[in-house]
């Protein structure tokens, strides 16, 4: 349905990985609806509740350990390993799972971090640290390598959304509200490139930048746009 487009680019949000049992971030039953989540989400918590940040996510990273990717995961995957000649695709993915990854995804931005990987404020240090208890470093504990409430994007993640943004002839995203800054703004970024505009979402969205919509749930709709050919 989209071999004729030789610049993709992808973003993706937690709908993607709701049908592996992960918890989307906002709407009914997100992880911020729970306000404690949020406060410990932010950097300035970071700084003063260091242990009880570090730990919440420490959790969070062990549960993700045992998610498989979804269908739709493996759909991109598989559209990549697929292109030919000089076509290119690129995921923006607003998660930090890891999951585009293990579905084998090889062109992925983690525009907000990821969890598998920790990082001393100390010394800079980066690792994926074993199982156990959370990481130290420095006689500190480490940090998630994340984008928590308050920071800017990663330099290197920003400085690669707008390369790929800029030279795009499709712009596709999944499962994502759109309403988080700087990501909602990807789709105007695309349509000053002319590029076709896809949102495909549990709900519909309300942003005349998008082309086409289409909705229901990631593990049909991807492997269906996104099917090889």
């Amino acid at each position: 349905m989209l071999g004729g487009y030789r610049r993709i680019v992808v973003l993706t949000g937690a709908g993607i990985s709701r049908s592996a049992g992960l918890a989307t971030y906002r709407g009914p039953g997100g992880l911020w609806t729970d306000p404690e989540l949020e406060v410990l989400s932010h950097i300035d918590t970071l700084r003063t509740r260091r242990e009880d940040v570090c730990g919440m996510f420490w959790r969070f990273r062990r549960a993700i350990r045992g998610v498989q990717p979804t269908a739709a995961h493996r759909a991109l995957a598989a559209f990549e390993a697929g292109m030919t000649g000089d076509r290119e695709i690129t995921i923006i993915t607003q998660n930090v799972d890891g999951l585009h990854q293990a579905a084998g995804s090889q062109a992925v931005c983690d525009y907000h971090g990821s969890l598998a990987r920790w990082r001393c404020e100390i010394c800079g240090a980066v690792a994926d640290p074993p199982d156990g208890d959370p990481p130290t470093h420095c006689d500190e504990l480490m940090r998630p390598d994340v984008v928590l409430f308050g920071e800017m994007i990663p330099v290197d993640a920003e400085r690669t959304a707008k390369r790929v943004l800029r030279d795009c002839d499709l712009f596709v995203a999944i499962g994502t509200s759109g309403t988080v800054s700087p990501a909602s703004s990807f789709v105007r970024w695309a349509r000053m490139t002319d590029a076709r505009t896809i949102y495909l979402n549990l709900e519909p969205i309300e942003d005349p930048a998008f082309i086409t919509q289409d909705h229901g749930p990631a593990d049909e709709l991807v492997p269906r746009w996104f099917a090889p050919g």
